[in-house]
């Protein structure tokens, strides 16, 4: 077997392999049996599954094109370069770039749109990014799939129902009054999220690590760390509002320095009171460890279970999700499925090679759209401050 015979089932083998992993990673995704938790952690490790295999099938894709071109050089200079019969390079040269782009073309896949067919972001990886960001952001992780919404066109208009009036108890024969509904809608701009990064050749060809998937990954977490941000604190003329400008704010008394279980039960039934539903709870990383450590009176047993159990990570059933961008003493509950997210553009990564030809070093670029963050109303985000002193 010839070397690039083995380099193409190498490619294959890895590419097969890796679409066994995405079927795998769609049935986790569809079934329903699986908790939020379950199912995250499993995507997790099948889509670090499957970005390992394309960093093989990428590595031997790369490596038979080396030998492809070693081997066309050969003959153009009469079999000089390597002891090989012209019968053979010719046959097996032409089997070889039938599956694998040119140089040309390799360096035009990585700078297209993966709906285009990008070979370094093919589509189905594509696809996974914004899960991914999700995975990396505490904020987007509270959220429902279906407040994150997709849209595609230059700003992303949420209808909002302002009232609705009209409805009573009808006597027979009497006339139906009709019911009357005023609408409005908030309308967000999308804004670009990006970041560029740099590798030379040498350390991307000698690291024993998968040097193009770990830069990815850091460009990835880094925009997730930066939407948070904004997600959380942004102002009203920022390019993201956050919550925190829009939710309904309540300070506690003087001496309640630190949020307890029964500041966020009333926050809760705050929400309630409206026809919410509280489904999630972003604490601060002093009040998460308060929480935690808060004791029952009397008895001095932990609230949130034995300090050998696993560390609390629930109140009065809500997951409580930690975030350092939440400033100290801060707790916030929410009714997720009342945020809205707009995304015009999933997180999409490029390489180029020729930025920076003189230095001979590669580029990672990752950019993304998104539209604000809306609240339906704002009873359904609670934020808890306790008290300075």
């Amino acid at each position: 077997m010839s070397m690039t015979d083995m380099y193409k089932q190498q490619a294959t083998a890895a590419l097969e392999e890796r679409m066994k992993v995405i079927t795998e990673l769609r049935a986790v995704e569809a079934d329903k049996r699986l908790s939020n938790v379950e199912k995250r952690e499993r995507v997790e490790m099948l889509d670090k599954q499957a970005m390992r295999l394309e960093a093989e099938a990428r590595d031997a894709v790369e490596r038979g094109e080396r030998e492809a071109e070693v081997r066309a050089l050969a003959q153009n200079a009469g079999a000089l370069v390597m002891p090989i019969s012209r019968s053979e390079m010719v046959g097996e040269s032409d089997e070889w770039r039938g599956l694998l782009p040119s140089l040309s073309e390799y360096r035009v896949l990585q700078e297209s749109v993966p709906g285009d067919g990008g070979y370094t972001v093919p589509t189905k990886v594509s696809a996974q990014y914004i899960d991914k960001l999700t995975a990396e952001s505490t904020f987007l992780r509270g959220l429902p799939s279906t407040s994150i919404l997709p849209f595609d066109s230059a700003t992303l208009q949420v209808p909002q129902l302002i009232s609705a009036s009209g409805m009573a108890y009808v006597a027979e024969g009497d006339v139906i009054p009709e019911d009357t509904a005023s609408w409005g809608s908030k309308q967000f701009n999308a804004v670009k999220i990006g970041g560029l990064a740099w590798a030379t050749n040498e350390i991307l060809e000698d690291s024993a690590l998968p040097l193009r998937e770990i830069i990815a990954e850091n460009l990835l977490r880094d925009a997730s760390l930066k939407f948070d941000n904004d997600a959380f604190n942004g102002l009203a003329t920022a390019p993201v509002k956050g919550i925190l400008a829009q939710g309904n704010s309540v300070t506690l008394a003087a001496g309640k320095v630190t949020v307890t279980y029964d500041d966020l039960a009333d926050a809760a039934a705050r929400i309630e009171a409206t026809n919410g539903h509280p489904s999630v709870i972003w604490a601060s990383v002093d009040m998460a460890a308060a929480l935690r450590k808060e004791k029952a009176t009397g008895s001095g047993i932990y609230q949130g279970g034995a300090p050998t159990d696993s560390a609390a990570n629930t109140a009065w059933g809500l997951p409580v999700l930690v975030s350092g961008f939440l400033p100290s003493k801060t707790v916030v509950v929410a009714a997720a499925d009342r945020i809205k997210v707009g995304v015009r553009r999933n997180a999409l990564i490029k390489i180029s090679e020729d930025a920076r030809f003189d230095k001979d070093q590669v580029g990672f670029k990752l950019t993304m759209r998104v539209a604000g963050v809306s609240l339906a109303e704002t009873s359904s985000v609670q934020i808890v401050k306790a008290a300075t002193s």
